[in-house]
């Protein structure tokens, strides 16, 4: 059997065809992505402009309720002790709106990227039982809530970190409006 004769024509539309899958491929990945997630961080995308739209639309008198951690005392496991409980809130605040609400959708979008970004976190059940007695629960009005969504949503996209001691529990606790312990 004779092999085929290989012209130098043949081998160039090759070489092209191989580039061109090259190039195709690539750019599928770019436009498709890379979960953030295998790369160690979490990308914040513009929804986050949602929050601008949600402080507009909901009054400023309004009261949301949030359980949460205070930065000086999470520390730098502040993200992952109140991701959770902010997910909680923003479920139950989607709750208070119809169906066909642009405010139910929004905060949908902003429920699924803490969802995002938790579920790599694991299990955190242990951590927030060993910071169980510094949780409150407070009323907050609708631009400090929707800032602390903000600051929590940049602070999960900059850093996460494994390193996690507690403080010691406070002798006496809190008193006065919205410092109740979980």
């Amino acid at each position: 059997m004779l092999a085929k004769a290989f012209y130098p024509t043949e081998y160039k539309k090759q070489k092209e065809n191989s580039w061109i899958r090259v190039c195709v491929r690539f750019l599928l990945l770019i436009t498709l992505g890379v979960p953030s997630n295998t790369l160690g961080s979490f990308q914040i995308t513009d929804d986050i402009s949602k929050l601008s739209v949600l402080k507009q639309n909901i009054p400023r008198d309004y009261n949301i309720s949030v359980s949460y951690v205070p930065k000086e005392l999470a520390g730098m496991c502040w993200v992952k002790l109140n991701i959770y409980y902010l997910e909680e809130s923003l479920n139950e605040l989607a709750k208070k709106f119809g169906n066909v609400s642009s405010n139910k959708n929004d905060i949908k979008i902003l429920i699924d990227m803490l969802q995002d970004m938790r579920l790599p976190l694991g299990h955190l059940d242990p951590i927030m039982y060993d910071f169980e007695c510094h949780f409150r629960n407070e009323q907050w009005q609708t631009e400090q809530y929707f800032d602390y969504v903000k600051d929590l949503l940049k602070a999960a996209e900059d850093n996460i970190s494994d390193d996690c001691d507690p403080p010691p529990c406070p002798t006496t606790l809190p008193t006065g409006k919205g410092f109740d312990v979980i």
